[in-house]
């Protein structure tokens, strides 16, 4: 930006944004918020996040925070601070063609497996995605849910992330050791109630899996928007299937028709479990008719559109 002021430069920042206590563990977060300034606007998902950099910048560096308009003045320069909840490419059109077919009976019994019922998880194998909190729940839901027992599968797309960090590797130690202690204790013949997929899936592979699941699990402990949710409810071109969505995603502030969790709440998310398997049909398609008419407005064109209108819009106050 120095060497080119008459450029106009935005950040987005993909990730949650801390509140200034957590990011005060950061040894370079003055240099991280001086970089970040250079920009003439940046963007986060949420209002949230927004409210986060503004106390952190307030706390961290010499600046005049004008909370009325979202902007930091610093050593003669403006920089907007917005959210542009990002999004996926849909325009309200599925091609169940392309997107891919088949029964969760079929999908199933490639790995062995008879269930009437199916959920699943599509996710980096990351401690940030409360893997192990949703198995356990699904465990506190087979235990208050005995009917289900030999009946539900819940089926976890998981891609092994950073595994040469050893931190990572162990996490994945713990998940697929935790699906085995459960899948002990419940499983029967031709039957598991947790089937994990420990590996890099493509887009053509995970569709199957979200147009026949009963219902898509996204319990994040913590993230910045999550697509995964958005995904599920672009391929349920049928309007039916049931999003379970945790509070601590920045998806759950537009897809208000998700079942909403604590994902820390194991008891909380085991009965949406049963809530998602018991909806009737009609509730189903009504919750994601709504689900999926707020995707359409508000997709990837419109958080481009939204964010490039914006950077066209900036005065210059660096000139």
């Amino acid at each position: 930006k120095a060497k080119r002021p008459d450029a106009r430069v935005a950040i987005f920042w993909h990730i949650p944004w801390p509140n200034p206590e957590s990011f005060g563990i950061c040894p370079w977060q003055k240099e991280i918020l001086e970089g970040m300034l250079g920009a003439d606007i940046i963007g986060f998902h949420t209002q949230f996040h927004c409210n986060n950099f503004m106390e952190t910048v307030d706390r961290v560096l010499e600046s005049r925070i004008d909370y009325e308009h979202f902007t930091v003045y610093r050593e003669g320069s403006a920089t907007w601070i917005k959210p542009f909840p990002i999004s996926i490419d849909f325009t309200g059109v599925s091609n169940s063609k392309t997107s891919g077919n088949g029964s969760k009976e079929s999908l199933l019994m490639k790995h062995g497996i008879q269930s009437q019922f199916m959920g699943v998880g599509v996710d980096r194998l990351d401690y940030t995605k409360g893997i192990l909190e949703r198995f356990r729940s699904v465990e506190n839901f087979l235990e208050s849910n005995s009917f289900f027992i030999g009946k539900f599968t819940f089926v976890e797309l998981g891609a092994p992330s950073r595994t040469s960090i050893p931190r990572y590797a162990e996490f994945v130690a713990e998940i697929e050791k935790e699906a085995l202690r459960i899948n002990e204790r419940f499983k029967a013949k031709n039957w598991q109630p947790i089937l994990l997929l420990k590996k890099h899936h493509s887009h053509k592979e995970i569709q199957p899996f979200y147009r026949a699941a009963d219902f898509c699990l996204v319990t994040s402990l913590h993230d910045g928007m999550n697509l995964v949710a958005k995904e599920f409810v672009a391929a349920r071109d049928d309007e039916s299937g049931v999003l379970i969505l945790s509070q601590f995603t920045g998806a759950s502030r537009e897809l208000t028709d998700a079942v909403i969790v604590n994902p820390y709440d194991v008891v909380q998310t085991a009965d949406a479990i049963r809530i998602a398997l018991e909806m009737t049909v009609d509730e189903q398609k009504e919750r994601m008719k709504s689900m999926r008419e707020v995707l359409k407005e508000r997709n990837i064109f419109k958080w481009a559109s939204d964010l490039v209108g914006e950077l066209a819009r900036v005065r210059l106050t660096r000139l």
